[in-house]
C-alpha cells in the first residue's frame, strides 16, 4: 500500500478503516467534520463525501474519535462537545444523537471510545482534551471518567434505504 492524500481543511484528529469491505476510511478533524474516502479507483471520487458534526450553534468542536460497530458496520463519532453520535455512512444519516456530558455548564469532551467484541457496549472516556489550553483546565472539576453505554439495535443498526423516485 502507498500513501493516500487526505483532503482536510484542518488537522486530523481521528481515523478509522471501513471494516466490512475495507475499501475506504473515515477522517475526523478539529473543525467538527468527518470525511468519508474510498481507496478503490473504480469507485472514484463519486462516493467520497464530508459532513458536519459536533457543533453547537456557532461553536465547533473536534471529532476526537471514530469507531466502527463490529457487527453492523455503522460507526460512532466522539467529540469535544461532550457527545457521541451513531452514524450510517451508506445512507448518510445520523442514527442516534446522545445527550451531552458536561463539567458544570461546559461540555465534557469525549476523548476516546470503543465497542466490545459484539458491539453491545460502547465504552467512552470523558476527559479534558486540552482544546482550550492549560489555562482552562481545572483538575478539581474536570475529572476523568469511563462510561459504559449498552447499545440498542435501533441505535447502531443501519436503516433500510428508502428508494428515491425520479420525476
Amino acid at each position: 500500500m502507498g500513501w493516500l492524500a487526505v483532503q482536510a481543511k484542518r488537522d486530523t484528529c481521528a481515523t478509522a478503516v471501513c471494516p466490512a469491505d475495507k475499501t475506504g476510511y473515515l477522517v475526523g478533524s478539529i473543525e467538527g467534520r468527518v470525511a468519508v474516502h474510498h481507496v478503490e479507483d473504480s469507485v472514484g471520487n463519486t462516493k467520497n463525501f464530508t459532513f458536519k458534526c459536533h457543533r453547537d450553534n456557532n461553536d465547533i468542536y473536534a471529532v476526537n474519535d471514530i469507531k466502527f460497530h463490529p457487527v453492523h458496520g455503522t460507526f460512532v463519532t466522539a467529540g469535544g462537545d461532550g457527545t457521541y453520535n451513531f452514524w450510517d455512512k451508506d445512507s448518510k444519516q445520523r442514527l442516534k444523537a446522545m445527550s451531552k456530558a458536561q463539567y458544570g455548564n461546559d461540555p465534557a469532551p469525549i476523548t476516546s471510545g470503543s465497542f466490545n467484541a459484539d458491539g453491545s457496549i460502547y465504552a467512552y472516556a470523558v476527559s479534558y482534551d486540552w482544546s482550550k489550553g492549560f489555562q482552562h483546565y481545572n483538575p478539581t472539576t474536570m475529572q476523568n471518567f469511563i462510561h459504559l453505554h449498552g447499545t440498542q439495535e435501533s441505535e447502531v443498526k443501519a436503516r433500510p434505504k428508502t428508494p428515491t423516485t425520479k420525476r
